[in-house]
Order: structure tokens, then C-alpha cells, then sequence
């Protein structure tokens, strides 16, 4: 099954923001490319690899968006497609993993180095929006 939608919100454009959400001061377009092939999971559940980002892109306003494809060859996938299509699980949320460190000086933490490992599928993203928007079973072509 393929799902696509927002999974990520436009990223914070003040200057000033040094926090864990993705601002202004991250290549955004250069995360949203290197999606092809993260993790797909449900809930951010490590034990849950239910298929993988097939493509990412952002759009005018800088949003995230995504084109996974769930494995429904497998009973996880297959669950988790189900749970999508009747409306269980319908949003999108980013895991990733970041360096915070201290500022001796000021005492400000800083964000450094945001590295995307998966998407999950949840009951509700996160961020306002985060959700899949469309949906379709894989098709065979007929021969």
C-alpha cells in the first residue's frame, strides 16, 4: 500500500532558534531527499518495520512531505494497512536523533546535527497537519 502526506511542518525561521524542531538553519530540502528508503514504523516502535519511504520532497512553504509504501506481503504491514484504511492510524511523525550541547559561555543549549532515522505511522501527528492524505493499495499491472 502506498501512503503520502505532510510529514513535517514548515521549519521555524527565527534566527535565533537553536531547538530540536527543524528551522530555517537546516537544509530541509537536503533531509526531505534523503528520505528514499528510511524506515517506515508504527508509532516509533523499533520492532515495527512495516515498509520504508519510497520518495521525500518539500513544497513551497518549505513543508516535508513523503511517498512511503507499506509491506503488505508481511502480517505487520498488513495490520498496519488495515489500521490506515479504516481510519486508526492517520497521521505521520518524524523520529530522528540530534547532538545537543551546552554553550559554556551563555548557557543556551544548541541543537546541532538533526538526523532523520524513521517515519511512523501514528494514530495522530505531532504537528498540526502531519497527516497521510492519500492512500492506495498496490495494483498489480495486468499482463
Amino acid at each position: 500500500m502506498l501512503v503520502c502526506g505532510k510529514i513535517n511542518p514548515p521549519p521555524i525561521t527565527d534566527t535565533d532558534y537553536c531547538g530540536v524542531y527543524f528551522s530555517s538553519k537546516d537544509d530541509v530540502q537536503a533531509k526531505a531527499r534523503a528520505l528514499r528508503g528510511t524506515p517506515l514504523r508504527v508509532e516509533h516502535n523499533n520492532n515495527t518495520h512495516v515498509g520504508e519511504v519510497l520518495q521525500g520532497w518539500t513544497d513551497a512553504e518549505g513543508a516535508m512531505w513523503a511517498l512511503a509504501e507499506i509491506d503488505m506481503s508481511k502480517m505487520q504491514g498488513a495490520v498496519t494497512a488495515a489500521a490506515v484504511e479504516q481510519g486508526s492510524l492517520g497521521g505521520f511523525s518524524l523520529g530522528y536523533l540530534s547532538n545537543i550541547k551546552k554553550n559554556l559561555k551563555t548557557g543556551r543549549l544548541s541543537v546541532e546535527d538533526k538526523r532523520i532515522v524513521e517515519l511512523s505511522i501514528v494514530k495522530e501527528g505531532a504537528h498540526l497537519g502531519c497527516t497521510i492524505s492519500s492512500h492506495a493499495k498496490n495494483k498489480k499491472p495486468k499482463v
